[in-house]
């Protein structure tokens, strides 16, 4: 997995990777409750944007989830619901870090939170439409 040159630390990686691991994992299990939960750090978003768009994407979530765990496809996510649950996660990682700096009054680049959101967004618009999540036509091979 890593290239590092460093002696192993903790789980066979260095000092730093392992510290990366620790906080990509920690950012996965805060995205995990808030999509379950609907709170950050034990508390409802504050921002009414984030807060609707949760919302939103809590009820893509457990669509999936439930097609997943009852191995029935969904009518709309067909035969993707699992990698809908990787872009469930990727944008509630980028709206928890949005929340946070939000309740910090900290100032906030929305770059990365816009290209999760846009690319996530025109998954799901796909899917609504009929297509594939990357935009493109089903086969009827693949319903």
């Amino acid at each position: 997995m890593y290239r590092c040159e460093e002696p192993p630390f903790l789980g066979g990686l260095c000092e730093t990777h392992a510290d990366e691991a620790r906080v990509k994992a920690r950012r996965r299990d805060d995205a995990l409750e808030v999509l379950h939960y609907g709170v950050i750090d034990g508390a409802l978003p504050s921002d009414p944007k984030i807060r609707e768009e949760l919302t939103r994407l809590g009820r893509w979530w457990r669509s999936a989830c439930d097609s997943l765990h009852h191995s029935t496809p969904h009518a709309i996510l067909k035969d993707e619901a699992e990698p809908a649950t990787s872009w469930c996660i990727a944008l509630a990682q980028e709206l928890i870090d949005a929340e946070r700096a939000a309740r910090a009054g900290r100032s906030f680049d929305n770059t990365m939170l816009n290209g999760t959101r846009q690319w996530v967004w025109e998954r799901f618009s796909n899917l609504e439409r009929g297509l594939m999540s990357n935009g493109v036509a089903r086969s009827e091979k693949n319903p």
